[in-house]
């Protein structure tokens, strides 16, 4: 994607943030969101993702796959908010056809994400990842609010670490974990890796 720093940048701007504050709220660098906006660098899946969510909205949000991103999308409690749809599930059926899911990738990167579910106005996101041997989160941990996650490898090998803790994960393999938790991944193995990744509430 491009334009994502500039899309960054906008967002920025359109909640009234300097880069100075964003910086103070994400722990990020000022000079790295500077660098991000103007294109000069780019952010991994846990910079993204700390980004979003001062943002209040998902990581979802910033990508378009070539269309407009419809208003299902979703725009997303702020962080320190309640869960969405806490007390209600929905009620309608929708299909998501294999062409037709929404993909998100970061420039420079070779992993990708589908979004399996509809939108992001449901009780969970379930995403479909793929990546190669030594593709990984980022060296900051990823922390999503309060909530849970699952990974079940469909194909290759995953190193995962939830707090201190390493797990070697192989086809067939799943991880559960509360969301919260500090956690990264780095491909393993010499194969293409596919994950399939269920998170709850929505928050990727």
């Amino acid at each position: 994607m491009e334009n994502l720093g500039e899309i960054i940048r906008d967002e920025r701007r359109k909640r009234k943030l300097t880069l100075e504050i964003l910086s103070q709220k994400t722990g990020l660098s000022k000079s790295f969101l500077s660098q991000v906006e103007r294109s000069l660098a780019q952010p991994s899946v846990s910079s993204l993702k700390k980004i979003a969510q001062q943002f209040g909205i998902s990581v979802v949000s910033f990508f378009t796959n070539g269309t407009k991103v419809h208003n299902n999308i979703g725009t997303l409690p702020a962080i320190e908010g309640k869960r969405i749809n806490e007390s209600s599930y929905v009620d309608d059926v929708k299909v998501v056809r294999g062409d037709r899911r929404k993909t998100l990738s970061l420039p420079g990167s070779r992993v990708s994400y589908d979004l399996i579910t509809p939108d992001l106005n449901r009780q969970m996101e379930i995403l479909f990842l793929r990546l190669s041997p030594g593709d990984s989160s980022g060296e900051e941990p990823i922390t999503d609010p309060q909530g849970e996650k699952c990974c079940l490898i469909l194909k290759g090998a995953l190193e995962y670490r939830v707090g201190k803790e390493i797990f070697q994960l192989k086809m067939g393999d799943s991880i559960y974990h509360p969301a919260h938790f500090p956690h990264s991944w780095q491909g393993a193995g010499d194969e293409p890796i596919e994950v399939i990744v269920t998170l709850s509430p929505p928050w990727f």
